[in-house]
């Protein structure tokens, strides 16, 4: 009988050979995240470092060895390629070079054997089968490395001090480094004999070494965001008080979104998402034990204190914390929501009344925000009373419904669903609010909105006095935003425009070319540049001193190239399949472009705002020539407030001024340049929490470009 009918077609499971590669894979790995950990300082360089690379470049010589003559069905090819010849004659040419010039002593005679070795070893490498040269020379390079540090010739009070330059290398980076190469260099050569050498074991083990590059990216910033958390944290909670009603609410929305739009069940998950729904758990959990504590604040009347911060057992929710909270609920109800079309007179009835109220209360708070005083009659608030009427009756509703579906009850039809009552309910409470933040008059007693004075942040919240008297960045900062939002609204729809016309209108030719070259010369100019051309041009024309304006108009130049450039690019990548059909329809051109293109390219279009944005609003060389406002400023710029409309017989008939925009004023880099860098009447200290503050914001206004894009995403997958 023959033995082929024995033999596996398919082998269904990893060997031996595999299983040791894939260790030294995660060895591999283990180690190349230890020394990015101890080149950063989060853990302390140690001589174990060299006991790791000896043990990993054994078992990689080991790898090619057995694949070499311990009979393991591998598929090498006759040399490892002209790429790692060159790469393991570089190793060796400036190993043997360091080690015979410095520790033997040898000095230039040192590099001149280092000459001999190093192409003599990439000859080799070119020369022997692929298994061998992929995995020995490797194996001995880490391997010696490894004993170097093991030996303490190199430890981390080790320092060298090179004659070519004035500067002193310590054995603190020297190990990490070394540790880093080591760990790059076993992981991409056992990746290799993972896959058994060949074509398919390089693709291995380049995307391993792209893999591990990548994550030294990440940990660059981290690291780089942990730096700045760290020294700023402590200083940006100073004195911070919040009521436990307010943080009860965020961190329940907290847990809803996370409910919501993560995937928290990890049985369900498969490869990395299980990792990452492991992730998304733990996080809800601890939102939960979060919630809880707060709770516990509330309804034992504890204070929860910390070194900085203290929550406060107060049931009141503040209006700003609470609005924001009410937009987060009703954007999760909106999209759990199926439109509700009552089929009965009775629950069309229903469906005015709802739509009557909820229009009475906009209204009604829209008229309140333009006078700026609460509308009462006989001393009653009118906005409060009604939408705590509406709010009520539809949170009764929305009980007895839920009661309902749970008791597996049925309900007249005229009763709306869960979710819109729901959501008028969650409306009601946003109008109270809204009404609280425009009047300053707080709804409710002790469980109810309070206008101000839920959260006392100090240092985000007041202006800044020097020498230290008061540490505050809220001018500042605000200064910033409106300097930012001004700049996007100037460059925005100008870059867009231009995109439009330059795409869809303009035929390729010189202009567009000129155009493409200048703008790609605008991006890379300079910002000191913008900067003396504003004071030069801009200062003069709009009242002669540095300004709010003058800077929006810098920063929107600075945004406008990089915004039509993503802009046109976006706008190419639409496929013309989608113009087509818009024209088969008998669309004209311009419908074409505002229902069609214009949406389908949005995403395109925020990415360079995102990316933009992050520039502008960190610009501090700009800021001092066409802002140079005080450096402590005692007040916040007041542009809402100083809008002024005056109607006359005259054209234009209609006058809009505003001086606030005439006024200098300070920004976050402008004042953290002041701290830092001139030392002027202020500790450190407060410039590292400035520093947090001014990263706080410049995350912010990401995420709200990352929110706006997945938005347009979500509309176009439609």
């Amino acid at each position: 009988m023959s033995d082929a009918y024995e033999v596996q077609l398919v082998d269904s499971g990893d060997t031996t050979y595999e299983r040791s590669a894939i260790g030294v894979v995660v060895g591999s790995f283990g180690a190349f995240v230890l020394s990015i950990a101890a080149l950063f300082g989060w853990v302390s360089t140690a001589t174990y470092f060299g006991g790791v690379l000896l043990a990993l470049g054994i078992a990689t010589g080991m790898l090619g060895a057995v694949s070499r003559w311990g009979g393991v069905q591998t598929t090498p090819d006759r040399s490892p390629g002209l790429s790692a010849g060159l790469v393991q004659a570089f190793l060796w040419t400036a190993t043997t070079g360091f080690v015979a010039s410095n520790t033997l002593g040898l000095g230039g005679l040192g590099w001149i054997v280092a000459v001999v070795v190093g192409p003599l070893v990439g000859a080799l490498t070119l020369m022997t089968r692929e298994d061998l040269g992929a995995t020995i020379p490797t194996a001995a390079f880490v391997a010696f490395v490894g004993v170097t540090i093991t030996t303490g010739v190199i430890s981390p009070s080790w320092t060298w001090e090179p004659a070519a330059f004035d500067a002193v290398i310590p054995g603190q980076l020297a190990i990490p480094l070394l540790t880093m190469v080591g760990g790059l260099l076993a992981g991409q050569s056992s990746a290799i004999a993972y896959d058994g050498f060949g074509t398919r074991g390089r693709q291995n083990g380049a995307f391993l070494l792209i893999s591990l590059v990548v994550l030294l990216t990440l940990s660059v910033l981290a690291f780089l965001l942990v730096f700045v958390f760290e020294r700023g944290i402590m200083v940006v909670l100073e004195n911070l008080t919040i009521g436990a009603g307010t943080a009860l609410l965020l961190a329940a929305a907290a847990l809803v979104v996370s409910v919501r739009g993560g995937h928290i069940n990890p049985a369900t998950a498969d490869g990395t998402d299980k990792i990452g729904s492991f992730v998304q758990l733990a996080v809800v959990t601890v939102l939960g034990l979060v919630t809880l504590a707060f709770t516990y604040a509330i309804v034992a009347n504890h204070t929860i204190s910390g070194d900085t911060v203290t929550i406060e057992p107060t049931s009141t929710v503040g209006a700003l914390p609470g609005l924001l909270v009410g937009l987060v609920f009703l954007n999760v109800l909106r999209r759990s929501s199926s439109p509700w079309s009552p089929d009965t007179e009775a629950g069309r009835t229903v469906a005015r009344l709802i739509a009557v109220a909820v229009g009475a209360m906009i209204v009604l708070v829209f008229l309140e925000f333009l006078v700026g005083v609460e509308l009462a009659v006989g001393g009653l608030a009118i906005v409060p009373i009604l939408a705590l009427v509406v709010g009520g009756v539809s949170a009764i509703t929305a009980v007895a419904t839920g009661s309902a579906r749970v008791s597996g009850q049925s309900l007249p039809t005229w009763i709306p669903p869960l979710t819109r009552t729901g959501g008028v309910t969650v409306g009601a409470f946003v109008i109270c609010c809204l009404h609280a933040v425009f009047t300053g008059s707080a709804v409710g007693g002790a469980v109810g909105i309070a206008a101000n004075g839920a959260i006392d942040w100090p240092f985000v919240m007041n202006p800044s006095q020097g020498l230290g008297i008061q540490k505050g960045v809220m001018p500042a900062m605000v200064g910033t935003i409106w300097v930012v939002l001004g700049a996007v609204l100037f460059a925005v729809p100008l870059a867009v425009g231009a995109a439009v016309f330059l795409t869809e209108y303009a035929e390729d030719s010189l202009f567009t070319r000129a155009v493409d070259i200048a703008t790609n010369g605008l991006w890379s100019t300079p910002s000191i540049v913008f900067g003396l051309f504003g004071l030069a041009f801009l200062v003069p024309r709009f009242g002669g001193n540095p300004s709010i304006f003058a800077a929006q108009l810098v920063l929107g130049f600075m945004l406008l190239p990089l915004v039509l450039i993503t802009s046109r690019e976006a706008m190419k990548s639409v496929p013309d399949e989608y113009r087509d059909a818009s024209a088969a329809l008998g669309v004209s051109k311009w419908q074409t472009i505002r229902s069609v293109v214009v949406p389908a390219s949005m995403p395109g279009v925020i990415t360079g705002v995102i990316l933009g944005v992050g520039r502008i609003a960190g610009e501090t060389a700009p800021l001092l020539l066409v802002l140079n406002g005080p450096n402590f400023p005692t007040r916040s710029p007041g542009i809402l407030s100083s809008f002024m409309i005056r109607v006359s017989p005259q054209p234009p008939f209609i006058h809009v001024s505003n001086p606030a925009l005439l006024e200098r004023a300070s920004a976050l880099p402008y004042q953290l340049y002041a701290v830092i860098t001139a030392g002027v009447g202020a500790e450190e200290s407060f410039g590292w929490g400035t520093a947090l503050v001014l990263l706080c914001v410049v995350l912010a206004f990401f995420a709200m470009g990352v929110a706006s894009r997945r938005y347009f995403r979500s509309k176009l997958h439609q």
